[in-house]
């Protein structure tokens, strides 16, 4: 692949770049799950970052910190917690109260304010757990997450809480390269690195 940002054009007809490094990664990333996983099921979750100085220090092991506090959330229950893979990207706009509560997914009034947050997606091989339930186990995780918080989960136009990633793959990459985008990476992020993934 070149050293030229790759330019992504969603359904919805918006458009955005890539580096092409990162879309190496999310394209490994995607393509081992649906090669290794059983039922691997992709999510788009996303975390408001509420205290910046207590996640800096959460970040450095931020996907094997909520791999545990998964884990935990899944202890004692019939269903086992899945193994997991995970992409995020940390940005950074100015927008609404409603949307950092989690009310709408857009500002509703003009009063701007901060707001840093965490795009996560993660795929999780649903092969002994629930699916649909998955979004409450990985929210409450994300929670318990020092310096995240008012976490949430998207839907699909259609109202789907998830993709199965062998069912839908094309489509699965393209939702996932969302965080790959080179937008909303503001000077105002008070991190050196605002992008990770799974090592696969």
């Amino acid at each position: 692949m070149s050293n030229l940002n790759v330019k992504i054009t969603t359904t919805r007809g918006r458009t955005y770049q890539i580096e092409p490094k990162q879309y190496e990664k999310l394209e490994k990333l995607i393509t081992y799950s649906k090669d290794k996983m059983t039922k691997p099921c992709i999510y788009h979750m996303l975390s408001w970052i509420s205290s910046p100085d207590d996640f800096k220090a959460s970040k450095r092991d931020l996907i094997k910190l909520f791999s545990r506090k998964l884990k935990k959330q899944y202890k004692g229950l019939k269903q086992e917690a899945p193994d997991i893979l995970v992409a995020y990207s940390i940005e950074f706009k100015y927008t609404d109260v409603n949307e950092i509560d989690g009310v709408h997914d857009y500002p509703t009034t003009e009063e701007q304010l901060p707001f840093l947050h965490l795009h996560f997606y993660v795929i999780a091989d649903c092969n002994k757990c629930n699916p649909v339930t998955f979004t409450n186990f990985a929210k409450a995780a994300l929670n318990e997450i020092g310096g995240l918080s008012k976490s949430r989960y998207f839907k699909s136009n259609k109202g789907e809480s998830y993709k199965n990633v062998k069912e839908h793959f094309d489509d699965s990459f393209q939702r996932l390269l969302y965080i790959g985008k080179i937008n909303q990476k503001s000077p105002e992020i008070p991190y050196r690195e605002t992008f990770g993934a799974s090592r696969v």
